[in-house]
């Protein structure tokens, strides 16, 4: 049965602890970030890689993994909230207070005061951290275009990060543009992952208003009409704005902006690792060899085999359950977190990266994406992609 269960990692273990430790100690709740990247580090690193596609018939077990996400993360948002508003907020400390047997004390209230400024944040931390999770799930969801619970589920996670127009730009528009220039979500040679956070971001809004634009234009509608995806996703954020508000002020709106832009930096780094420099023929069709894959057993297994990405971006049509690792020249061998890490420091991430794009670019590339890729390595203006330019430039007047 553990083949059920290791995706369950996230919804039924991870958020639940990072819950608990908001409301029993808020002020220890940077620790949650920490442990998360250690033991998902720790578990890439010292145990072999999953290559495994287990062959599942209670299809149901598996579907329930990722709905049972939702109610566990929206507690968790809400742990935050009731750390943010004034007082005991729905009488949550009471009622908890008078549930509990006369021998086990516990007054959130009390604890939540004794936390502060410092629980407060800390907590802000915690949340924005592990919300970033919110993309992952929904992407499993918002791939099933036709379903309409889960459409309605995965914008709505989205929409509590404040990025519901991913449901638009990541299906209609990165997915057939990845690797090109046209796309968005594709970290070009030598952009570190803070410049790609700002220009991928601004990008995926630009992409899913032209994509709604299109699509309202030959249904003879408004852009500023009822049904346009992207207003209506926008909406759905300013109605949780409006309860932070009600609840906690401005300063819940303040920390809740800030576990949004927390939340889309770190899944926009996931975007960033998984298609860094690669480059494609406009028009061209996108094969496994144009997204970055990843085989390591705590990735795959804690984050729904999104690390599985080039089987996924080859046949977007799979579950997350039917995703196969693949071999090609551009591998996370450190896992995702791992990798996330070093991303954080460009100096460090494009040393990582360049030697295997070069491998990439004489083994993998057509010619005319030999040519693409050497174009881009010019543009990088990146003293490492620049010296892949100058050897590849030797190499052909040595063949000569």
């Amino acid at each position: 049965m553990y083949k059920y269960f290791k995706h369950s990692y996230l919804a039924c273990f991870i958020v639940p602890a990072a819950t608990l430790t908001v409301f029993l100690a808020p002020q220890w709740a940077f620790l949650v970030p920490v442990a998360i990247t250690l033991l998902n580090a720790a578990g890439d690193i010292l145990t072999p890689p999953d290559r495994s596609v287990p062959d599942y018939t209670r299809h149901w077990i598996l579907e329930a993994m990722v709905y049972l996400y939702v109610p566990s993360v929206a507690l968790y948002l809400f742990s935050l909230m009731w750390i943010a508003a004034p007082g005991d907020l729905f009488g949550l400390s009471a009622a908890l207070a008078a549930a509990l047997p006369s021998g086990l004390s516990i007054d959130l209230l009390a604890i939540k005061e004794r936390a502060g400024l410092r629980g407060l944040l800390a907590s802000t931390f915690a949340v924005g951290y592990v919300l970033s999770s919110n993309h992952l799930y929904a992407h499993e969801l918002v791939h099933r275009t036709t379903d309409r619970v889960a459409m309605f589920t995965g914008r709505w996670l989205l929409a509590m990060v404040g990025d519901a127009q991913f449901s638009l730009s990541h299906v209609y528009a990165h997915h057939r543009n990845v690797g090109t220039v046209h796309d968005a979500a594709t970290a070009r040679r030598g952009e570190s992952v803070y410049a790609f956070f700002v220009r991928s971001s601004i990008g995926q809004y630009r992409e899913a208003w032209q994509i709604e634009g299109q699509r309202l234009r030959n249904r003879g509608l408004s852009l500023l009409s009822p049904r346009n995806r992207v207003l209506s996703g926008l909406a759905m954020t300013a109605l949780l704005y409006v309860a932070w508000y009600l609840v906690a002020g401005w300063i819940g709106v303040a920390l809740y902006s800030a576990v949004i832009v927390l939340a889309k930096f770190l899944f926009e780094t996931v975007n960033y690792i998984e298609h860094y420099g690669v480059v494609r023929v406009p028009g061209s069709r996108v094969e496994p060899r144009h997204s970055w894959d990843c085989d390591t057993r705590m990735s795959s297994n804690a984050l729904l085999n999104l690390s599985r990405h080039a089987d996924h971006h080859a046949n977007a049509h799979k579950k997350y359950w039917q995703l196969e690792a693949v071999d090609t020249p551009l591998q996370l061998n450190y896992g995702y977190i791992s990798t996330i890490v070093v991303a954080l420091v460009p100096f460090w991430w494009h040393r990582f990266a360049a030697p295997q794009l070069q491998r990439w670019d004489r083994q993998s590339a057509v010619p005319e994406e030999r040519a693409l890729a050497e174009q881009a390595n010019q543009n990088s203006a990146h003293p490492v992609f620049m010296r892949l330019t100058s050897k590849g430039n030797s190499q052909c007047s040595n063949n000569t």
